[in-house]
């Protein structure tokens, strides 16, 4: 996988296209993608000065005078636009010879026919100019589980404190995804003055700080879930995903506590991660639930290479699987294994993590090791 994350924007009116064109994308794109879809053209360019897109898949059978007009508009030496034509449609208005040549004097850099095939997509894509611009963006991991009460929250908490620690020349923030109903303040026994609610609201408007930082030193930051679980009704996937971008701009690396559902909320989080680490447990049940969620998430194209698959809170006991025997039942190679510790339960529920305290020395270990495999991923191997 190639590091980075490219903003793309698919603009066609039916929604099953546009459905296509996002799942076409994620399997033959080498970098990690975050998706705009709007239906109208008209609205693509107030959309792409906000989303910076470097991708724009544009709809050129439907209204192609507008969508010369829009090529002209947002092309740049940066971005990479492609024209979707439907072969079956005729939309008439001269020779389309001609028109194809004014598509590409307008700043169309390729032309994709639906249906949408791979290969084709892939020949598009490999055209796409490297950035030029210098603006730094971070990188996002997010720690995902299907079943609760695993450890993911106590797990990205640590690792985003083990990585300040061990980094602190880079910023770190978390975001507590888990709008409903999200812990990682309480683990860290903090109370925020402004949370995901607020900052929602105000991403227009103003800066997203101040927010909570916490940790040893410097400490991390910290963007909370919402006090009032009534205000999560109103945060939709797409604005938590402009949070998320936000975040990159402004913090080397966003570690992303989830709830634990795989849906749209969870699915825009993924998006935007370059690493995701599933966490599970040596318990048969919750072992069986893993697999089928590593299936899904490769069925929706998160690749086996940007995930970290890390087994919680392991005891030798008779009731709980090995990690040999879950990396046999889940066809793959269980890559962090974190000890079981009372005081590392103790920690979570006084509030006060105890990742640098002597007692947790063989969980620190275990989290930073985490981390730093999480984060040297995510950036693509680059130290």
């Amino acid at each position: 996988m190639t590091s980075g994350l490219d903003r793309v924007l698919i603009v066609h009116p039916d929604p099953a296209v546009r459905h296509e064109v996002e799942t076409v994308l994620r399997r033959a794109h080498k970098r990690v993608i975050a998706t705009r879809q709007i239906a109208t053209a008209s609205a693509a360019i107030t959309i792409a000065r906000e989303f910076d897109p470097r991708i724009i898949v544009l709809d050129i059978t439907h209204e192609r005078a507008l969508a010369l007009t829009i090529a002209r508009e947002l092309r740049h030496p940066d971005r990479l636009i492609l024209g979707l034509l439907n072969p079956l449609i005729d939309a008439g208005g001269g020779s389309e010879a001609e028109f194809l040549r004014q598509a590409v004097r307008s700043g169309i850099d390729d032309f994709l026919p639906l249906p949408l095939s791979d290969e084709e997509l892939s020949a598009a894509l490999s055209s796409a100019p490297e950035p030029t611009s210098a603006r730094r963006e971070g990188t996002a991991i997010t720690f995902f589980s299907h079943q609760g009460g695993v450890g993911t929250t106590t797990l990205a908490l640590n690792a985003a404190l083990a990585l300040r620690a061990a980094e602190p020349q880079r910023t770190v923030a978390l975001l507590d995804a888990n709008v409903q109903f999200g812990a990682a303040a309480a683990h860290l026994g903090v109370v925020p003055e402004r949370d995901l609610g607020d900052v929602v609201q105000d991403l227009d408007l103003g800066p997203m700080f101040p927010l909570s930082s916490t940790g040893p030193g410097p400490g991390i930051a910290l963007l909370a879930s919402p006090r009032d679980p009534r205000a999560a009704e109103r945060i939709t996937p797409e604005e938590l995903s402009r949070v998320v971008l936000e975040l990159r701009r402004r913090f080397h690396t966003v570690v992303i506590d989830t709830a634990p559902i795989l849906d749209l909320m969870t699915l825009s989080m993924l998006d935007l991660s370059e690493t995701i680490v599933v966490v599970t447990e040596g318990s048969a049940p919750i072992v069986a639930g893993t697999a089928r969620l590593l299936r899904m998430l490769d069925s929706l194209g998160f690749s086996g290479e940007r995930v970290r698959l890390v087994v919680s809170r392991f005891r030798s006991a008779p009731d709980v699987l090995p990690p040999n025997v879950i990396a046999q039942e889940l066809g793959r190679a269980v890559d962090h294994v974190v000890p079981y510790l009372v005081p590392v339960l103790e920690g979570t529920h006084r509030g006060t993590p105890i990742l640098f305290e002597r007692a947790a020395a063989r969980f620190s270990d275990a989290v930073t090791q985490i981390a730093r495999d999480a984060a040297r991923s995510a950036r693509g191997g680059r130290p």
